[in-house]
């Protein structure tokens, strides 16, 4: 299964030039995959701020001005907030593989509920469709944790939070994030111990890629993060595959025993 929910490992940043070869810059092709986001009606998080995003739609695409038009809601510290920073992170999926843009220059048109934020078309935008990592879920019956701290003090975050983890790769984690509890900066790298069974806690660093609104098995509506290692060691590599290897072996015996 291809990594879609959190981003492959990275080396740096999110933006760092070893993305290049997945950077798309043509404006036709740029404006074809922004239509076909917007056909799919496909959530996108939209991050204007370290700590802060939100969820949005593409509302319509104009080739001709430029223009794109992102939905904007009613929360008006949030719109405030945006034409403040003139900038957007986004990152969305499309047919599993993940697109990344930024926004700048960015006004409002309308009003009420039909305001919306426009801003001209990205120059360009990152496709992230590498499928080297097969991405394990979690089991519910044999939980593992995961204990995130920022690099730097920040008084605005607890020193350590705990939390679930959703799934995991080679790549990188998604990890239950409840908004009220978390809610990480975008592009932001913490340290993270991952509680995998036989081990004394894998540890890394991780970096803040996209968060999406989930339903959870529960019907519970929570916060879901996806988060990519940095420069991950041989021996986490080598833990964490062998985590889903062993995961694997057990489902798999599992399902012959039915």
């Amino acid at each position: 299964m291809a990594n879609s929910a959190h981003g492959n490992a990275v080396n740096h940043t999110a933006n760092d030039s070893d993305n290049s070869q997945y950077t798309v810059s043509s404006r036709l092709e740029i404006a074809k995959i922004l239509s076909a986001i917007m056909r799919q009606n496909a959530l996108i998080t939209a991050s204007p701020s370290e700590g802060s995003f939100f969820l949005t739609t593409i509302h319509s695409i104009d080739q001709d001005n430029n223009t794109l038009l992102l939905s904007c809601g009613r929360e008006e510290p949030q719109i405030e907030q945006v034409l403040q920073k003139q900038r957007l992170l986004c990152s969305t999926a499309l047919d599993k593989v993940k697109i990344e843009f930024v926004c700048e220059g960015i006004s409002t048109v309308g009003a009420g509920a039909e305001m919306s934020f426009r801003m001209p078309l990205p120059r360009s935008l990152l496709r992230l469709q590498r499928r080297e990592y097969f991405r394990a879920h979690v089991p519910m019956l044999t939980k593992i944790q995961c204990v995130i701290s920022p690099l730097q003090a920040d008084p605005s975050l607890p020193a350590e939070i705990e939390l679930a983890v959703h799934d995991i790769s080679s790549g990188g984690i998604a990890v239950i994030t409840p908004a009220t509890l978390f809610t990480p900066a975008m592009g932001t790298e913490y340290n993270v111990v991952i509680g995998l069974p036989g081990t004394p806690g894998v540890r890394a660093k991780i970096q803040a890629r996209n968060a999406f609104m989930v339903t959870l098995p529960n019907g519970k509506v929570t916060q879901r993060s996806g988060f990519a290692f940095v420069n991950p060691s041989e021996n986490v590599l080598a833990m964490i595959q062998r985590y889903i290897m062993n995961l694997e072996r057990t489902r798999r015996q599992n399902s012959l025993d039915r």
